[in-house]
């Protein structure tokens, strides 16, 4: 029976819910106007950072048990203490290669013709991360370019370099010269698409980020 895993619960595996409804938000939109006075309409300085910003969004799903109505109640007290504000991973079985990030809330729950029903909302940062990782490896001998590619959230690599000498590293502007060690490197920031970083010398240089889409 296809459900949602909260952390390591399954809600139908482990907590004997069947879900019967969710509502994935959509996270609202951190806009910025200025009204200045004698100019026509507004001064909007939403992508003054170079791109918008977001707001935490809200996901709502709802269930209904499979358990004897003489055990709704306390039924009930488990999953509120497994689940209610605790930040958990949020992994729907009909996406298995992504995860929310939120706390949770078990906001009600009714009994209806012998049915006892739950709600429980989640309030997540507004990405939708990939389950794992991106991991990419080059082994590099006198020079190569390597293409970044990354998804909507701006997201900063680890680098990890094994070689005995130096790796030079060139991306945009940016240059740096760096003997065997993992870094972190905030100018190193990958943008949405495609991003090509420059390395000469001779070793191996592993980019560990994780991606993540609206």
């Amino acid at each position: 029976m296809k459900g949602i895993r909260f952390g390591g619960l399954h809600t139908y595996d482990d907590l004997n819910l069947i879900l019967s409804k969710k509502e994935i938000g959509s996270p609202a939109v951190k806009t910025k106007k200025i009204d200045v006075e004698g100019a026509d309409g507004e001064l909007d300085l939403t992508d003054f950072f170079g791109e918008p910003k977001y707001e935490n969004v809200r996901h709502k799903f709802e269930f209904s048990t499979i358990i004897p109505q003489t055990e709704f109640i306390t039924h009930f007290s488990t999953i509120k203490n497994a689940l209610h504000g605790r930040k958990l991973k949020i992994t729907l079985d009909d996406e298995p290669g992504a995860y929310y990030l939120g706390r949770l809330f078990v906001s009600s729950f009714t009994n209806e013709k012998g049915i006892g029903k739950v709600t429980i909302e989640a309030d997540c940062e507004p990405w939708k991360y990939k389950a794992a990782p991106t991991v990419i490896s080059q082994t590099v001998t006198e020079a190569a370019t390597i293409t970044l590619t990354n998804a909507r959230k701006r997201a900063v690599p680890e680098v990890r370099i094994e070689t005995e000498d130096k790796l030079r590293l060139v991306f945009g502007f940016n240059v740096w010269d760096l003997g065997a060690g993992s870094y972190t490197l905030p100018e190193m920031e990958l943008v949405a698409g495609e991003n090509v970083v420059e390395v000469t010398g001779t070793g191996t240089i592993t980019f560990t980020y994780q991606e993540g889409d609206l």
